[in-house]
């Protein structure tokens, strides 16, 4: 869902139906905000317990989606900073639940951009955001793609619907995690004073790089990755061992 929403929000601002790009907080407090909001985010936070619990799993277990036992480093490390950015989406989550007002830890940023130690976490952060970007793009195009889901319920047609949005979605996936790791990167090389946070900021970057078409494209791209954990998460295959 959250997924879905950052998508079409990115995807209207890029067809100028709306004045700018909004944040994950502003999708997360809209949610809120409506009938029944705060049992909707609740779901969401349930939901993300869940995912980030099921990220750290991925990231110390043997077996992988492929099937295979012998899960390269690099995999794992995209697992384990997939599962860091949900905890900070989750504590956005939280905070808003409880109605707490969160002011952005302005304070902590100027000491993570202006320490060696803070830089040096920044910097693993990004590297560690490039690395998922290369893993989602290989998952997007090898068969382990195949191996996410069970076909036991769908049709071949259904399942190859499924399949592409999947493909495509990772891939532009890849894309928002490579942006946002140079510009992280990038603020904390040129000692900015504001350290980005989360994917309105890659497409807010790329909207000012490339175009509202390339950011169209990417935010079209996004909504057919949350269209597809949406329709898929009944058939998805968790490996456990």
């Amino acid at each position: 869902m959250v997924y879905f929403l950052i998508g079409f929000t990115a995807f209207v601002t890029a067809c100028n139906l709306s004045k700018s790009v909004k944040s994950e907080e502003d999708i997360l407090q809209w949610i809120y905000d409506q009938t029944l909001g705060f049992f909707l985010l609740l779901a969401i936070i349930i939901g993300l317990t869940g995912y980030i619990f099921s990220r750290i799993y991925l990231t110390f277990n043997q077996q992988d989606y492929d099937g295979s036992s012998d899960k390269p480093y690099f995999r794992r490390i995209g697992y384990l900073i997939n599962a860091i950015g949900y905890i900070l989406l989750l504590y956005t989550c939280i905070t808003i639940l409880l109605g707490g007002i969160d002011s952005g830890g302005s304070g902590l940023k100027l000491i993570l951009l202006h320490s060696i130690i803070g830089k040096i976490l920044i910097y693993s952060i990004a590297l560690g955001l490039a690395i998922s970007a290369i893993n989602e793009w290989w998952i997007s195009f090898s068969s382990m793609m195949d191996k996410m889901m069970t076909k036991d319920r769908l049709g071949a047609r259904q399942y190859n619907y499924l399949l592409f949005l999947g493909r495509f979605g990772r891939f532009n996936r890849g894309i928002v995690f490579a942006t946002f790791s140079y510009i992280l990167g990038r603020s904390a090389y040129y000692n900015l004073n504001d350290l980005p946070r989360g994917a309105f900021k890659a497409f807010a970057f790329i909207n000012a790089t490339l175009g509202a078409y390339v950011m169209g494209f990417i935010a079209f791209g996004i909504i057919c990755y949350g269209l597809f954990l949406l329709l898929g998460a009944r058939h998805r295959n968790i490996p456990i061992l």
